[in-house]
């Protein structure tokens, strides 16, 4: 991991633009505003951006008002993406980010990443982007404050299912509790994200569920625009339908999970689980997109229909194929 190149294009830039994903997560969120925390400390001028803005429902971290859904007319010396395992999922902030042709730091905990900054933070083996942002902040030795801890508590918690995951281990109970200790509040985390869900995605659900599939172990639906109108919920992902990829994996018969998603430019969205044994960041990969074993996805041109034809079928591979790592 290149953390010293990092650190010496942090200490050459005083403006700094940090990017993360669309249809943020509460990683991509609680790692960027955690960062953008970090480095206001230093003396940076940060300005925080995520295509459409913060969620609803993760408006409840410090300094969440702050973060744009655009960078027009903003300078800057550096760009860091964060939680981002390739140039695309950037989206539009990232565009406009990357014409500036400043230097990238990109801080990333995927394993299909592509390396694409001119400094590439990436640990396959961190269960968050959040803790990424943690380990590089300790490297620079740098304190966290109540608001640093905070949000990368949340990006920790959110991405492990509230240390759920295949992935934790006693290190990542150890930095949890290094962030509690610092002025993270589990509890009021835990009953903001996990425990919590907007009253639009229990009505998306409604409707969505009775139409769900299960063949081959694997489980999936298919969610339509008329559908998410329907539910006043706009856009896609994990954060818009309140993890329903994760909770049809529940079904003690599925080893692989499947949400499709229609967006407006003839394109679907794909998320994509799976339990522990079973890969589906190949399948992932082979559409274009990325992400980790269990937990991947990727945006595909088609109808709903036409999709599904194409990506069940890879799916019920990857159900038939158990996998040792």
């Amino acid at each position: 991991m290149d953390r010293d190149k990092a650190h010496d294009l942090l200490n050459n830039a005083r403006q700094v633009i940090i990017v993360t994903h669309i249809a943020p997560d509460g990683d991509a969120i609680g790692t960027l505003l955690g960062l953008g925390h970090a480095l206001r400390n230093l003396g940076k001028t940060v300005t925080l951006a995520v295509d459409e803005g913060v969620p609803r429902n993760l408006r409840f971290l410090p300094g969440a008002d702050d973060v744009r859904a655009d960078i027009d007319g903003i300078q800057a010396d550096l760009v860091i993406a964060v939680d981002c395992g390739d140039e695309s999922r950037m989206g539009n902030v990232g565009k406009s980010a990357r014409a500036l042709g400043v230097p990238l730091i990109d801080i990333d905990h995927h394993r299909t990443n592509t390396y694409f900054g001119d400094a590439n933070i990436v640990d396959p083996a961190a269960v968050a982007a959040s803790e990424c942002v943690l380990d590089w902040l300790g490297h620079m030795h740098l304190g966290i404050t109540p608001d640093v801890a905070q949000c990368l508590l949340c990006g920790i918690v959110t991405d492990t299912m509230c240390f759920r995951t295949s992935n934790v281990t006693a290190t990542t109970l150890d930095k949890a509790q290094r962030l509690m200790l610092a002025g993270g509040d589990l509890s009021f985390i835990v009953m903001n994200t996990v425990s919590r869900m907007p009253t639009d995605v229990i009505r998306l659900w409604s409707q969505v569920l009775p139409t769900v599939h299960i063949e081959d172990h694997v489980i999936w639906v298919k969610v339509s625009i008329a559908a998410r109108r329907a539910a006043n919920i706009a856009g896609g992902g994990d954060t818009k339908d309140g993890g329903l990829v994760s909770v049809l994996l529940q079904a003690d018969d599925a080893y692989v999970s499947c949400v499709m998603t229609e967006k407006d430019d003839n394109k679907v969205e794909l998320s994509f689980r799976s339990v522990p044994g079973f890969d589906v960041s190949k399948v992932a990969v082979s559409l274009g997109g990325g992400g980790h074993m269990q937990a991947s996805g990727a945006t595909v041109s088609g109808t709903l229909d036409e999709v599904e034809a194409r990506v069940i079928p890879l799916l019920k591979e990857a159900a038939r194929t158990r996998v040792t790592a």
